[in-house]
């Protein structure tokens, strides 16, 4: 009987924290990027007062790589030493 009682208790527990990230998940939108949902299920265009939508700003220039020859490259003012070949990477793969 102890056992029965124990599987019990492990077969709800088990099932409690399968379901707790389907009860804790924000809601996903189910309108496109521009448009926003007046009613259930209806998207119109518009932004979230109603007003025009304002696109995403540019992404600011890229990383500026300078030097070269007989010195280290440099990458926004940063010399490429070994002390410094990771930041200089970050730093061109970000574009910043």
């Amino acid at each position: 009987m102890v056992y029965v009682k124990r599987g019990i208790l492990l077969v709800v527990s088990a099932a409690a924290l399968g379901a707790a990230p389907l009860v804790l998940a924000a809601p996903a939108s189910a309108c496109p990027y521009g448009t926003v949902e007046r009613s259930a299920g209806v998207c119109t265009s518009g932004g979230q007062a109603g007003g025009p939508v304002i696109p995403p700003q540019a992404a600011p220039p890229g990383a500026v790589i300078t030097g070269g020859g007989n010195e280290f490259q440099r990458v926004n003012g940063i010399p490429c030493t070994p002390e410094n070949y990771g930041t200089c990477i970050a730093l061109i793969q970000s574009q910043g």
